[in-house]
């Protein structure tokens, strides 16, 4: 479950810097667009990786702010015992709530990868509970 998009940008992005360093003399620029190129193909192997389930544990592209997907750190890796549930929120994205309290978010290219997603988790870890958007812990009987 890997985000084509963002791959290809990463990859674009790679090139780039890649190509620019081809015409560049000046040192400083040039660190500069080497140190980006690193980040890009980090950044590329971590999202062409994509989101992986295992019966152990999910590993995923680690995000530094949520809300920016291109600050990505490499990867994540949660083990399914310290899961305690998982919901569904709206454009893709699915928060995972550890056992510690500490909350994560997995974005998905599609609500069919999600939904796949959910299945293999379900499969891992059975007594991970995962709800939909109107579902809360507290509102179930």
């Amino acid at each position: 479950m890997r985000s084509l998009p963002m791959c290809a940008a990463w990859l674009i992005l790679s090139g780039a810097c890649l190509a620019l360093l081809s015409v560049w003399t000046n040192p400083l620029e040039s660190l500069f667009l080497l140190l980006l190129m690193l980040y890009g193909a980090q950044a590329f192997v971590a999202e062409g990786l994509g989101i992986c389930v295992s019966k152990k544990s999910i590993s995923f592209p680690r995000r530094s702010i949520p809300g920016l997907p291109f600050l990505v750190l490499w990867r994540a890796r949660v083990k399914c015992a310290d899961i305690n549930q998982m919901s569904s929120r709206p454009q893709g994205r699915v928060r995972v709530e550890k056992s510690t309290g500490e909350r994560l978010r997995l974005d998905f290219p599609s609500r069919q990868a999600r939904l796949r997603f959910f299945r293999l988790v379900k499969r891992a870890g059975p007594w991970i509970s995962i709800y939909g958007l109107s579902a809360t812990p507290s509102s179930r009987s």
